[in-house]
């Protein structure tokens, strides 16, 4: 008796044959139903085992299709994917940009130019008898208003093409934590054209790179040394003189060369504040 035609007892395990009315072993009795019950199982068992080959050949079949259409398509897919990623990362900048929700101050209304005197109105004691006298002539014509000046439009934000970053910061003095004004900011990358930037007022700049590894920032600045030093965490703007004054003992000009760097490409916005080295040290002034 083949194994795959026999049924376990339910009382000993002994294999049995499907139309066995007991079992040998433990004297146990089948019934009716456990005998119908038995066959079913037996059918069901062989069925499953007849269609196993036609679903291992379909299961490669489709395993076959979708890696072809994978390596057919995958570049694209992945385009699609790095696309969705950018528009996401962009959107989640926006919405967590403080800028955007702001309120809006409602534009000063100018003021109204009053009214020129009626004919014949109250007149002033002194001219009471030129009135009497006089009393269709005009009152004097009060002079027009001057038009409000318009207040110059703000500039809109330069858009920010796709993969590149927007690279802000500001420029620092290293010893007086002051910002600096007029220094040249140049970023390179082997193959890319250099992009150029120049500090404000208040020390701030902005430049856009496209996005990829091998950029070096190098700086310029009047009354300074060539070159920079990038902020650590934690900046130096929270550290006091004496650590600073150590950092600047240490200064050697091949901390200043210029510096790489890079960030992840699923941003588009990113801050890089520069620090820059003064020839001497600052030192305040004694107290008397």
């Amino acid at each position: 008796m083949a194994d795959q035609d026999s049924l376990p007892c339910p009382g000993c395990h002994t294999l049995l044959p499907p139309e066995a009315t007991g079992c040998q072993i433990c004297m146990r009795p089948r019934t009716r139903q456990e005998i119908m019950r038995g066959y079913a199982k037996i059918r069901a068992e062989k069925e499953r085992k007849r269609r196993r080959p036609f679903l291992i050949l379909a299961a490669v079949l489709v395993l076959g299709g979708g890696g072809k259409l994978f390596m057919t398509y995958g570049g694209a897919l992945k385009a699609a994917a790095a696309s969705a990623g950018g528009a996401i990362v962009r959107w989640s900048d926006d919405m967590r940009n403080p800028s955007n929700y702001a309120m809006k101050q409602a534009p000063a209304e100018p003021p109204k130019a009053e009214a020129p005197a009626k004919p014949g109105g109250p007149v002033a004691p002194e001219s009471a008898m030129r009135a009497q006298l006089f009393p269709d002539a005009a009152a004097p014509e009060a002079p027009a208003a001057a038009a409000p000046a318009k207040a110059p439009a703000a500039a809109a934000p330069k858009p920010l093409a796709a993969g590149e970053w927007r690279v802000t910061g500001t420029v620092f003095d290293l010893a007086t934590l002051k910002p600096v004004r007029g220094a040249e900011i140049s970023f390179e990358r082997d193959g890319h054209e250099p992009r150029a930037a120049t500090s404000g007022e208040d020390g701030s700049y902005e430049a856009d790179l496209p996005k990829g590894e091998g950029w070096t920032v190098q700086m310029i600045a009047s009354d300074h040394r060539r070159g920079q030093i990038l902020d650590l965490d934690p900046s130096y703007r929270i550290r006091d003189a004496d650590e600073r004054r150590a950092v600047f003992a240490n200064i050697t000009d091949g901390d200043l060369i210029p510096a790489p760097v890079g960030w992840k490409r699923s941003r588009s916005k990113v801050v890089l504040d520069l620090f820059a080295v003064p020839h001497h040290w600052w030192a305040p002034p004694s107290q008397p």
